[in-house]
C-alpha cells in the first residue's frame, strides 16, 4: 500500500458526484434509503417539533425562499448562526446553500469578544440567533463595524420573513469546477497554532467526506451485522452542530435513512433518557461522554441497552477506556479522526476488529505520508506528522494565505500537525501532537489566545498556556503560567486573573488546570514560547506525586 511512502486506503475508490449539498442529501436519500418510498417518515426529532423527510425538504425550500425574497441574501452572501442544536439548523444550514450562500457556525456561548473575531474575519449579511444571544450578537456586530447585518431569531416572530412560499432561483452546481471551488461552510479552526482561523469547505468537500462516511460505515461488517434488523437506525445527535464533526454527524443519518433525535444542550441524566426514551442506537461523541457511561452510576438508572454502538472523536481515546466502555456497556466503540481542515473524518476503527486505541484505516479516496523532525517521509511502524490528501481536504483557510501554504503543501498533503506512525494493517496510531491546540472535552482552545489575553490583564507581563491531562475526566485542561508585575504578586492574584479570564472567555476556555506564578517564560532565541519545556516539567511533577 505504501508507494514512495505514500500509504492510500484499503476501500474502493468511491465515485463523488459534482453536485451541492442540498441536491446531493436529497436526492441520495430520495434513491437510496426508506424516505424515497416513503417521505412522510419521520427524519429529524426535535424537542418541541419534528420533521418528516419531506417536511425537512420543503422547510428548507421555504427557508431558502424567505432569504431570496424577503431578506435580499445573494449568492456569495455569508450566513452566520449562532444558535443551540436545533431540529431548524440543518434547515437553515441546506436552506443558505439552495440560494448559493455560505454558512459560517458559532458556538452560541462565545462572548461578544469571541464573536466579533469571526464576524469580523466572515461579513455576515444575516446572523441567525435566538433571543436569549440577540445582545451579544449586536454587541460582537458593532465591535465588528458590521451596521447593516440583518439579525433573524429562531424563536421570535420572524417566521413570516424567515419562512417563504415564493419562488426564487436555485442555485445548482453541477460542474467539477462549480463543485470544487465553491464554498458551502467557513467553521472556524486553530489549525495547527494561533488564533481561530476560518477553514474554507466547499460543497465537493462535504459531499466527499458524507459518501466516504458511508461507505466505511456500510464496510464495517460487524457494525452492518449489528443493525441488518433495524427498519430505521436512530442516532442521538448530542454533538454541537456548530462543529464540523456535529456537521457530519448532522448529514449521513439521513443519507443512510436514520432518524436524528436532537439534543439542545448536553446534560448527562437528559442524554440517558433520550437514549431510553427513543430506544437510541447509534451515538458519535468525544472521550469525557464515553468516560461518564462507563463509570458513572447515574448510568444504571436508565435502559440504555437499546444502544448498540458509540464512534468517539474530536479528541483521543485512550485504548484502556475504549475496552473498559465496550466491556461494561456490551457494546461496539470504535475511534474516528479528523480536523475541521478535512470535513472532518480521515479514518475510522472497525468495529471488532481494529486494535484498540488505534483510529482505523484510511477512508475511501484519501493519502497519508508522515514526516519526521527532518522532513523526510517514513515509512512503516516510523514516528512522524500525520499529512493527508483527499478530496475532504479545505480549499484553504478563508482570507489567510500565509497560514494556508503553512497547512496546506503544493502537492496537496495537509499537515495535521499530529505524530503517529501506521502499521502493517494499516491502522494509525496518533501518540503526540506536533501542533499548540489544547483539546478540553472536544473543544479547540487555542493557546495563543488566552495568553493575549492574559497579557492584556494590568498585574501580567508574560504568560504561556500548556494543556495538562486530566485522567478523572479523560480530557486535557488548559494551565497558565504568568509572570507578574514587581508587587503585584499577594495572596489571590492567582483567583482574581482566573476570574477576569473567565468573564472574558466561553465557559469551556476557561483556565481549568490552575494558574501558577512563574520568574520567567522559557523561549527560544527568536522569543517563541517553549511550551515543551513547561509540558515536561508538568509530567516530571506528575510522575513525582506517583511515587509518593
Amino acid at each position: 500500500m505504501a508507494q514512495t511512502m505514500i500509504f492510500t486506503s484499503p476501500f474502493p475508490k468511491a465515485d463523488i458526484p459534482n453536485l451541492d449539498l442540498p441536491t446531493f442529501i436529497f436526492n441520495y436519500a430520495k434513491a437510496n434509503t426508506v424516505y424515497g418510498k416513503d417521505p412522510k417518515l419521520v427524519a429529524i426529532v426535535g424537542a418541541t417539533e419534528s420533521l418528516s423527510f419531506g417536511e425537512f425538504e420543503a422547510r428548507s425550500i421555504s427557508f431558502a425562499s424567505g432569504l431570496y425574497n424577503r431578506l435580499g441574501f445573494r449568492q456569495g452572501d455569508m450566513l452566520a448562526i449562532v444558535l443551540p442544536n436545533s431540529h431548524l439548523y440543518p434547515v437553515a444550514v441546506l436552506g443558505t446553500h439552495m440560494v448559493g450562500g455560505i454558512v459560517t457556525t458559532a458556538n452560541p456561548a462565545y462572548t461578544a469578544r469571541e464573536l466579533a473575531h469571526q464576524f469580523q474575519e466572515t461579513q455576515p449579511k444575516i446572523v441567525l440567533t435566538q433571543q436569549s444571544s440577540i445582545s451579544v450578537v449586536k454587541e460582537a456586530l458593532a465591535a465588528a463595524n458590521l451596521s447593516n447585518t440583518k439579525i433573524l431569531t429562531t424563536d421570535g416572530s420572524t417566521d413570516n420573513v424567515m419562512f417563504s412560499s415564493e419562488p426564487f432561483p436555485r442555485v445548482h452546481l453541477q460542474t467539477a469546477e462549480q463543485a470544487n471551488s465553491t464554498p458551502a461552510f467557513i467553521v472556524f479552526s486553530s489549525g495547527t497554532s494561533g488564533k481561530p482561523k476560518g477553514v474554507k469547505l466547499s460543497h465537493k468537500n462535504l459531499v466527499a467526506n458524507a459518501i466516504q462516511f458511508l461507505h466505511v460505515d456500510s464496510g464495517d461488517k460487524k457494525l452492518m451485522r449489528e443493525m441488518q434488523s433495524k427498519f430505521q437506525r436512530r442516532w442521538l445527535q448530542v454533538l454541537p452542530m456548530f462543529h464540523i464533526y456535529g456537521i457530519l454527524v448532522s448529514n449521513v443519518p439521513i443519507l443512510s435513512g436514520g432518524v436524528i433525535v436532537v439534543m439542545e444542550k448536553f446534560d448527562f441524566a437528559q442524554f440517558c433518557s433520550l437514549i431510553q426514551q427513543h430506544r437510541i442506537d447509534t451515538v458519535y461523541v468525544a472521550p469525557p461522554i464515553i468516560l461518564a457511561l462507563a463509570k458513572s452510576p447515574e448510568v444504571s438508572k436508565y435502559d440504555i441497552s437499546s444502544l448498540r454502538y458509540i464512534n468517539s472523536g474530536a479528541a483521543p481515546l485512550s485504548k484502556e477506556l475504549q475496552l473498559e466502555a465496550e466491556r461494561k456497556l456490551n457494546l461496539f466503540v470504535t475511534q474516528g479522526y479528523g480536523m475541521s481542515e478535512t470535513s472532518p473524518l480521515v479514518a475510522r476503527s472497525m468495529c471488532g476488529v481494529s486494535k484498540a486505541g488505534s483510529i482505523g484505516q484510511l477512508c475511501p479516496n484519501t493519502e497519508a505520508i508522515f514526516i519526521d523532525e527532518d522532513g523526510k517521509r517514513v515509512g512503516v511502524n516510523q514516528t512522524g506528522e500525520l499529512c493527508v490528501r483527499g478530496p475532504q481536504v479545505m480549499l484553504g483557510y478563508y482570507h489567510n494565505e500565509a497560514a494556508t501554504k503553512e497547512t496546506l503543501a503544493e502537492d496537496g498533503f495537509l499537515h495535521t500537525g499530529d505524530i503517529g506512525h501506521i502499521d502493517n494493517n494499516g491502522e494509525i496510531f496518533v501518540t503526540d501532537r506536533k501542533k499548540e491546540l489544547i483539546k478540553y472535552k472536544g473543544f479547540q482552545i487555542p493557546p495563543a489566545e488566552l495568553e493575549g489575553l492574559l497579557t492584556d490583564h494590568p498585574a501580567v507581563v508574560d504568560a504561556a498556556v500548556i494543556p495538562v491531562y486530566n485522567k478523572s475526566q479523560a480530557t486535557e485542561l488548559p494551565k497558565a503560567f504568568v509572570v507578574v508585575r514587581p508587587g503585584a504578586k499577594c495572596p489571590g492574584i492567582e483567583d482574581e486573573i482566573s476570574q477576569w479570564i473567565s468573564k472574558r472567555v466561553v465557559d469551556y476556555k476557561r483556565l481549568r488546570g490552575g494558574i501558577e506564578i512563574t520568574d520567567a517564560i522559557p523561549k527560544s532565541a527568536t522569543g517563541k514560547i517553549l511550551r515543551r519545556v513547561l509540558k515536561d516539567l508538568e509530567v516530571q511533577r506528575l510522575k513525582q506525586k506517583a511515587k509518593i
